[in-house]
């Protein structure tokens, strides 16, 4: 096994081009299949599936953090449900029409947030070589999972 310091970020990128992800599904604008839905070697494809389960644990986990700063910074809604609106009116506004600005506390979590996701966290995967991705064709660009591809024999 080999160890790999990657950003909480490519934690979420490594998942979409391991498992795909679906924009919209009417016009099939940014779908990406996942390389797991490819033709591949069976061995290759059980690393490359011990590889997303562990990528999707990470995942979980930074879901749950984003959750509480979400809970930190949104409003319940009469439903019961947080979110945090982008814009609020503005309160110093006093004419009929309210103005929209820009809501301090979307700005406080998208701030955290994005401190999080530029963390860097361990991942330990069996190295994928070159030579067990050879006879795949590909119309995809997987960025993120090349950082794990050698080119030398393992």
């Amino acid at each position: 096994m080999e160890k790999i310091n990657l950003k909480i970020l490519d934690f979420y990128n490594l998942d979409i081009e391991l498992n795909g992800i679906a924009s919209n599904s009417q016009t099939k604008e940014g779908n990406v299949t996942g390389l797991l839905r490819e033709r591949l070697p069976l061995v290759t494809k059980y690393w490359l599936t011990d590889l997303a389960k562990r990528v999707a644990a990470e995942k979980t986990a930074v879901e749950e953090l984003k959750n509480e700063l979400i809970k930190k910074y949104g409003v319940e809604d009469a439903n019961g449900n947080i979110n945090i609106p982008v814009y609020i009116d503005d309160e110093k506004d006093e004419s009929e029409i309210k103005r929209k600005v820009i809501n301090p506390e979307y700005v406080s979590f998208e701030k955290e947030f994005s401190e999080l996701l530029n963390t860097e966290k361990e991942l330990e995967y069996k190295p994928i070589k070159l030579s067990d991705l050879e006879k795949l064709e590909t119309t995809e660009n997987y960025v993120t999972l090349f950082k794990l591809v050698t080119t030398e024999s393992v």
